[in-house]
């Protein structure tokens, strides 16, 4: 396809162009000069999401082996920890991606490291642990096969047009806990957000279509997907949709022209003052010189159409997100309170970063355009004017995890109802991590 463009999507229309956001309703175009897509993607048990994937080898681990206690790092997707604060207690340990320190872990108790942005954890796994790694930001890593890890989770809609799907695979052939198939209650999620994601399609092509049409349905299904009933968070299998499109999908070469995008994007930003750029295989990461001039660029960037994601928005005390609720945690054998000064520096990360998408569904002209306006708008090239909402009034939503903020609200979690307002901006929810 013409400026490196892998076809999945309908070419949008010139008053339509956007960057970041959810994926629209995929189209696959025959390539024959393309290797086939592998008929068995080698991503285990596939589960409803990445938390629904997490959640099952939590509760597997606890019923077969005795698991005693899950050490996450400080710098994570609290709706994660959530997910998962029922069925063990959580320990945290100061680790993000700036850097970090493996966590002491007892018998019978499991660390989880983070591929952050897609490159290899940046702590060392702890010796003699039961090791599981969240490798949402890049499933196809040439480094997992050789780390060393147990078991390894995957949310793969974040970096695959699905609608939902979770991996849940182990690399040392451990047993896995089966997945099972799909739950009335999750089709009933996919599809709604296969709505939206026809819908998305339909309006970037064109069509006369209000863009809070597709946001309001996007918005309720995440809602849906993770809302506990009678308090228990449900498992479910992969639907037979996303199923089988991972067998269609080139997932490679998706993979390929995202990291393409991102050293272009990258290379267009080279040298501006006071901006921190780096490429990831999950796209690239801006580091502002402080909370208010990374406020300034996201606002900017979302009003001409270009949707950014914060990875992550963190409490001030990420240590006391979940826990043990007897308080265990804090006083067992070999576990230690995050270090204040650790979490303090992984929430000022927060604050400052900011990521820019550069997936498949783009090319070099695309990421030339979003580097032009970054440029235009770090504070270092002046100040713009006080920003609004992007060109139609409605926030869109970052993708692939977002906090919720990428319109002109404050992120609060909260999530748009099934009918959308008459005016104003969308809130949509925190997109999930894994």
């Amino acid at each position: 396809m013409a400026d490196g463009r892998i076809d999945t999507t309908s070419t949008p229309v010139a008053s339509r162009w956007e960057v970041g956001s959810n994926f629209a309703l995929h189209r696959t175009t025959p390539d024959r000069t393309a290797v086939p897509a592998p008929a068995a993607p080698p991503y285990g048990e596939l589960f409803g999401s990445g938390r629904q994937a997490l959640r099952a080898l939590v509760g597997f681990g606890r019923r077969e082996y005795g698991w005693t206690a899950l050490h996450l790092p400080t710098y994570y997707c609290d709706e994660v920890v959530e997910a998962v604060a029922d069925v063990l207690p959580v320990r945290r340990y100061p680790a993000g991606p700036t850097g970090g320190a493996p966590p002491v872990a007892g018998p019978g108790e499991v660390v989880l490291l983070v591929s952050y942005f897609g490159e290899p954890p940046v702590v060392p796994a702890p010796a003699g642990a039961t090791l599981v790694v969240d490798a949402t930001h890049d499933p196809r890593a040439p480094w997992l096969p050789g780390f060393g890890a147990d078991y390894v989770f995957a949310s793969l809609r974040k970096t695959m047009p699905l609608p939902d799907g979770g991996g849940l695979w182990s690399l040392t052939g451990r047993p896995l806990p089966a997945a099972g198939p799909p739950s009335a209650r999750h089709l009933a999620v996919v599809d709604r957000v296969l709505a939206a994601m026809s819908l998305k399609a339909a309006y970037l092509a064109g069509a006369p279509l209000d863009k809070q049409r597709y946001l309001a349905r996007y918005a309720a299904a995440e809602e849906l997907l993770h809302r506990p009933v009678n308090g228990i968070i449900g498992i479910s299998g992969i639907s037979e949709f996303s199923r089988e499109t991972l067998h269609a999908l080139p997932v490679d070469r998706l993979r390929d022209r995202r990291i393409e995008n991102a050293a272009l994007l990258a290379a267009d930003l080279a040298g501006v003052p006071g901006l921190k750029v780096r490429a990831h295989p999950l796209g690239v990461v801006l580091e502002c010189a402080s909370p208010e001039r990374r406020e300034t660029l996201r606002r900017g960037l979302i009003e001409r159409s270009v949707y950014p994601a914060v990875l992550w928005r963190l409490a001030a005390d990420p240590a006391s997100a979940a826990s043990d609720p007897a308080g265990a945690a804090a006083d067992s054998a070999g576990s230690d309170p995050a270090a204040p000064d650790a979490v303090d520096e992984h929430v000022d990360y927060s604050r400052r970063m900011l990521f820019l998408h550069t997936d498949h569904r783009w090319g070099g002209s695309d990421m030339a355009r979003v580097a032009e306006l970054v440029r235009a708008l770090h504070p270092d090239h002046g100040h713009p004017d006080h920003v609004h909402p992007d060109d139609d009034g409605h926030p869109d939503h970052g993708q692939p995890d977002d906090d919720g903020e990428t319109g002109t609200l404050p992120g609060t979690g909260s999530s748009s109802p099934a009918t959308p307002p008459t005016d104003g901006p969308v809130l949509v929810p925190r997109g999930e991590t894994c």
